[in-house]
């Protein structure tokens, strides 16, 4: 059960009448369909004709049904004793499905034994990691082999890099390859992205994160790069008693909020260095190199967004903050009083590295780089679980990724990276029933993918007056983190 999603009304054999189907892979629409829905999954996909029997239906005309969103880099699930108000936003913008960035072995041997917490309308755990990859359990080329063993051991679906040096990454994914788990995650700082590529890293998130991956692509690349442009991390105790491991952990979570509070001046420097020396050749072929290593990116651009424009109004005095629980924002408030204590200088130097972020997406996306779309949400400073996927669209389009190719980025892609083609990610038949439906066209604007008429999780339907139910409901009793 939730306190915030009431259960739905329209279940069991229901059919979505007359409407444009959009189908991601190749964009087409194909007006005039009755998409019938029963035990959860879509049992058929034809031309409108005579009204089926006993069925609820669902008036789609002039509408267009596209498969639900799914959200590729969150961290859900580390609140397990209050989830409840960040799976009701993600249902209210249309979120069927999630990617855990960092999980525990509790989590794991909970999913094992099906005890994670499930209210009314929650998105389905797609793939989790187990801990992160830090200084706490992989400072060694030893610790961090043996990390990895374990994860697979408890049966994560992949390994994420946390905080590592190129030493302890590259053994970690020498390791995964070994033994038949994929890594993916932050690039260390003195690693260089083709050495990642060449490795079999699965995916990168957040555009590296720093600067390694613009370092690649500028004209002063060893310059960039003897920077050692490393993010100031706080003192950690080298004994690992329970008390120490908890102050480790706090320390790690409260930098995680925003880590560029930490931004060095080197690190500074270096932005401004490889974005002053930018070259468009490198780029690409840094580009040609991930599609040929079929390495994929994660850009998060709300998260970097939130973290460079720290203390920006348009963040600290978001409207949709009404929806977080109050510990949450006495969190995030912290992390911006942090924030506009960073010297001019490295704020200006992280505001300015935005529209090389930018950049570098447009080359990715034009090159066929795989790319999928997530946000961060839950733990980062600024990010509004649910409706941050919706603001990671309107940054991919001003980056100048078209409609399509950011509709693809949230269904079809998400399924391909996950090995899940013809089991999600598209309106067909035998597919899961998780499904929005759209007022306008997503392929003809990326806007469309705001204006949502209603959703489907599972073969259960909200309309639009229920979602905007689960909100207020959210409102009035914040607990969304």
């Amino acid at each position: 059960m939730s306190r915030y999603v009431q259960p739905s009304s329209v279940t069991g054999h229901v059919v979505v009448r007359n409407v444009t189907v959009v189908d991601p892979l190749d964009g087409s629409r194909t007006p005039g369909q009755d998409v019938v829905v029963e035990g959860g999954r879509i049992t058929s996909v034809t031309a409108t004709g005579a009204p089926v029997d006993g069925a609820h239906v669902v008036e789609g005309r002039g509408r267009f049904l596209v498969p639900a969103f799914m959200d590729m880099h969150t961290h859900a699930p580390e609140i397990p004793d209050d989830i409840d108000g960040t799976y009701a936003l993600m249902l209210a913008k249309g979120i069927a499905g999630f990617r855990q960035m960092s999980g525990s072995r509790a989590l794991l041997a909970a999913r094992r034994e099906g005890t994670l917490p499930a209210p009314t309308g929650a998105p389905a755990l797609l793939a989790t990691a187990g801990e992160l990859l830090t200084p706490l359990n992989a400072s060694t080329v030893e610790a961090v082999v043996a990390a990895v063993r374990e994860q697979h051991a408890d049966g994560a679906d992949f390994v994420k890099a946390g905080v590592t040096t190129r030493e302890t990454f590259m053994a970690a994914l020498e390791e995964a390859n070994r033994i038949g788990i994929r890594l993916g995650g932050h690039l260390a700082h003195d690693l260089d992205p083709r050495e990642a590529a060449r490795g079999g890293v699965w995916s990168i998130e957040h555009l590296g994160p720093g600067v390694t991956v613009f370092a690649a692509a500028s004209t002063q690349e060893d310059e960039v790069r003897a920077m050692k442009a490393t993010r100031e991390l706080p003192p950690l105790p080298v004994t690992q008693t329970p008390g120490a491991l908890r102050a480790q952990a706090k320390m790690i979570k409260q930098l995680a909020l925003n880590p560029a509070t930490g931004t060095s001046e080197a690190e500074a420097h270096a932005y401004e260095l490889a974005d002053g020396s930018y070259d468009q050749g490198k780029a690409e072929e840094l580009a040609a190199l991930f599609v040929e290593h079929d390495t994929w990116q994660c850009p998060t651009l709300i998260r970097v967004h939130t973290q460079q424009f720290g203390d920006s109004p348009e963040h600290t005095e978001d409207p949709r903050r009404r929806y977080m629980a109050p510990e949450e924002l006495h969190a995030w408030d912290g992390a911006a009083a942090k924030f506009a204590e960073l010297p001019d200088v490295t704020r200006n130097a992280l505001r300015g590295h935005w529209d090389a972020q930018l950049r570098m997406t447009k080359t990715f996306a034009d090159a066929g780089v795989p790319m999928i779309a997530g946000t961060d949400a839950c733990g980062a400073a600024g990010i509004v679980p649910g409706f941050a996927l919706h603001d990671e669209f309107d940054y991919l389009a001003e980056a100048g990724l078209d409609p399509l190719t950011i509709l693809r980025m949230t269904t079809t892609e998400p399924a391909r990276f996950l090995g899940r083609e013809g089991e999600s990610g598209r309106v067909a038949a035998g597919l899961p029933a998780d499904l929005v439906l759209l007022d306008e066209d997503p392929v003809a604007d990326h806007a469309a993918l705001h204006k949502i008429a209603g959703v489907m999780r599972e073969g259960a339907w909200w309309p639009r007056a229920d979602l905007d139910a689960v909100l207020e409901r959210i409102a009035a009793e914040p607990g969304a983190h």
